[in-house]
């Protein structure tokens, strides 16, 4: 035995490939057979709960209408049976003969009757403290056998109309027998009396048609209003479930979703929401256990997983006849491999290990090549770019050196006739908030590699990414011109960078230049043209000719602009603020980028002295310092973003200003206006038109200006006093109320008591007997 057993590893070891191979095949066989069952049950089981769901709500919205509309029917038949002229009369008298009490009790069995779905009817009596029962007939307040009844009306709001109550009430025949009803009470005088007609509808004969939708066994129905109270339920329910199942369904319309209570299995929860005659909405829940619903998928599961266990034995079989075929080629290829690296074999190495070793000859020199190409392309492009930016930066080298570093790098740089571009990124400071530092390179990169390939031409040309936010161009030009000449194609390349990479860009091109020499030189220049964007904005190509403006000095405003703009401050005119301060940038534009930044500082600070100057009680914000306005240049990078801000800031204090002076001019108009009002409460013809003429202002502008300052009108204000004398005089004296009407104002009657009784809720001739009692007593 012991010798068998090692036969059968030496075997093992021999061919450990051959049994590998077998391995992989069948866990592979394995993982595709039990991934396509899995699905396979997972898909049957979503599809057959997603019909059930569907028809389940579907029945259940079509039994919750069907149920509320036998509720609204029943609802509809209390309406109109209470408005009996007999019945609601005899709820209302304070007293009535047998024989009205014998009438109307037939009457009520005859609703009753009508109506298969009621349960009893009351009918209440306030005033007698009776009431007369479909089933006792008629019995006094005390004894009635349904106290809950009474209390509810006792303790409703004035406001409540007509409203539904679930209910279980006590029999009045047999002790300890209860009955679920769902009572419809009408009131007939409402804030008044309790008299009410109380229609009990039977909650089973009403729930019926629900019942019979669904035929699966074990499914439970319950039904809440909108407070979340029981109407009605066939399994009992704690509180604690029905606020369980009410959560769970509450951000729904209709629909259904697979839930687990506490302590109780998966189920599918159907949910349908109704409104009855829009007094009160009703859910309806239904509840069906899901192993249920997934008995018979589970069958057909069980029968999936014999025939899968038969798959799997035949395609174990099919697999092991193909690996023997399989791998008796890559064995001799293993072999002649192994014997023609014999000599790097580790000692002690097994045949067993045959494959693991020829791929590991075989990665491993396809690693040492890749690693070995990747990292000289990586440092030659490295070494080039280090170079090129060195010698825009003005590091010091020979002649010579620059030649033995171009041959070694392999860049064929012509040493004269050249020019430089400056691609320089606009809005930057959006650009580094919205870009990390690795994507900011990789943005710079992907322009290089943009506007190389674009304005390529017979000569190599070189871009050189110089870090922030430019890159710059180096290439060779014809003798004596600049780059200028590549203007259309810069043009082009711009809108390609702003198509592809969003990236918005102003161009400068740089001077004709005779050696490699001067390149550090133009360099400088071509970036300093690069700020010319200040004056004449973003997406802007710069070329040499904008800059031939020769220095001048820094801008001055003209006396008679100065005063104007002055008195526009201090009247806090806006418009013509901004038409002076307009006129003044226009001027700055024609200025080359030193003279227009420094201008525009100065121009800023001279509206700031002059706002100071009007307002001393104002307090200029942190906006309006120097350091402020210098970052704005900075970052908003173009003379006609600065001067919006300046405009916005400008406005934003001459507002402040006007602010300031109109609050005590419009306090003083207001006390003018009411004082007027006063004196000539007598007057027919008060109104908004005549106290304008006496101010001597527009009818609208009185009129808005009062309305805003008091947030009430000038002709409510005039009927507000005139109707406070009304009132007084109309307690204090018996005089007729006709006179007293005329007497202050109001030319009609019928207006007069319109507005009286809005204002007051009653009639003069009650307003004033109602506060003589009152002051008589």
């Amino acid at each position: 035995m012991p010798k068998l057993k090692q036969l059968r590893l030496n075997l093992f070891k021999q061919r450990s490939t051959f049994f590998k191979i077998i391995i992989y095949f069948v866990s592979a066989n394995i993982f595709v057979l039990g991934t396509s069952f899995s699905a396979l049950y997972w898909l049957s089981s979503k599809t057959l709960l997603q019909e059930i769901g569907d028809h389940s709500n579907s029945l259940l919205i079509n039994g919750a209408k069907n149920t509320t509309q036998f509720m609204e029917w029943s609802i509809k038949y209390a309406y109109s049976s209470s408005s009996d002229v007999q019945i609601k009369a005899y709820a209302l008298s304070d007293a009535q003969t047998d024989f009205d009490t014998y009438t109307v009790w037939n009457r009520l069995l005859n609703v009753k009757s009508g109506n298969p779905s009621i349960d009893s009817i009351y009918l209440i009596n306030d005033y007698t403290h009776e009431v007369l029962d479909s089933r006792m007939g008629l019995t006094d307040f005390d004894s009635f056998y349904d106290q809950e009844v009474l209390q509810r009306l006792r303790s409703r709001k004035l406001t409540d109309g007509s409203f539904l109550i679930p209910r279980t009430i006590p029999m009045p025949i047999t002790s300890n027998e209860y009955k679920k009803v769902i009572t419809v009470i009408i009131p007939y005088e409402t804030g008044k009396s309790i008299s009410a007609f109380v229609l009990n509808v039977d909650t089973d004969g009403i729930m019926a048609l629900l019942q019979k939708n669904n035929s699966y066994t074990g499914t439970d129905f319950f039904v809440l209003n909108d407070k979340n109270e029981l109407v009605f339920s066939t399994a009992n329910r704690t509180d604690q479930q029905i606020q369980e199942f009410s959560q769970a369904s509450e951000n729904h319309m209709d629909g259904w979703r697979l839930f687990k209570p506490a302590n109780q299995s998966e189920q599918m929860l159907v949910y349908a929401n109704t409104s009855i005659s829009g007094i009160q909405n009703w859910r309806f829940i239904e509840t069906i256990p899901k192993s249920i619903i997934l008995s018979k998928i589970t069958f057909l599961r069980n029968l999936t997983l014999l025939l899968f266990a038969c798959l799997f034995a035949a395609s174990l079989w099919v697999i092991i006849l193909l690996s023997r075929r399989v791998y008796s080629p890559i064995q001799e290829l293993v072999h002649n491999v192994m014997d023609q690296h014999r000599a790097d074999k580790k000692d002690g190495q097994s045949e067993a290990n045959e494959l693991v070793y020829l791929s590991q000859v075989f990665v491993s020199q396809v690693e040492r090549i890749n690693k070995l190409t990747e990292h000289g392309r990586h440092n030659q492009i490295l070494a080039r770019e280090r170079f090129l930016r060195e010698l825009l930066g003005g590091l010091s080298h020979s002649i010579t050196e620059i030649r033995q570093s171009c041959q070694e790098l392999e860049i064929v740089l012509p040493e004269e006739d050249l020019s430089i571009i400056i691609y320089r990124i606009d809005h930057f400071a959006h650009f580094t908030s919205s870009y990390s530092e690795k994507d900011q390179r990789l943005l710079r990169f992907a322009m290089a590699n943009i506007i190389q390939e674009f304005l390529k031409t017979d000569q190599d040309i070189y871009t050189v990414d110089m870090g922030a936010d430019h890159v710059a161009i180096i290439l060779p030009v014809n003798k004596g011109q600049s780059s200028s000449v590549y203007a259309e194609k810069l043009k082009q390349t711009q809108q390609l960078l702003e198509q592809y990479l969003s990236i918005s860009t102003t161009i400068a091109c740089g001077k004709y230049l005779e050696s490699l020499s001067e390149l550090h030189e133009g360099y400088l220049e071509t970036y300093e043209l690069t700020q010319e964007r200040f004056r004449l904005g973003h997406g802007t190509l710069v070329v040499e000719e904008y800059t031939k403006v020769s220095p001048t000095e820094l801008y001055h405003m003209p006396v008679k602009l100065e005063h104007q703009m002055s008195q526009a401050i201090h009247k806090a005119d806006t418009s013509a603020f901004l038409e002076s301060m307009n006129i003044a940038v226009k001027a700055l534009q024609e200025r080359p980028y030193f003279e227009c930044k420094m201008s525009l500082i100065t121009l800023f600070m001279q509206i700031r002295r002059t706002i100071q100057e009007v307002s001393y009680q104002l307090v200029l914000s942190r906006s309006w310092s120097l350091t402020s306005v210098e970052d704005q240049i900075n970052s908003l990078e173009t003379l006609e973003a600065v001067v919006q801000w300046m405009a916005e800031l400008a406005v934003k204090s001459l507002d402040e200003i006007a602010a300031a002076r109109s609050v005590s001019k419009n306090a003083g108009l207001v006390e003018h206006v009411e004082r007027f009002i006063e004196a000539n409460l007598t007057d027919m013809n008060l109104s908004t038109k005549m106290i304008a003429d006496e101010l001597g202002l527009s009818i609208n502008y009185l009129r808005n200006l009062y309305k805003n300052e008091t947030n009430r009108s000038i002709i409510d204000t005039i009927s507000e006093k005139r109707l406070t004398i009304i009132c007084g005089e109309l307690i204090s004296s018996d005089a007729a109320i006709e006179p007293i009407v005329q007497k202050y104002g109001f030319t009609s009657l019928n207006t007069f008591y319109i507005v009286f009784k809005r204002k007051y809720g009653v009639t003069p001739a009650v307003y004033r007997k109602q506060n003589k009692k009152e002051s008589n007593g």
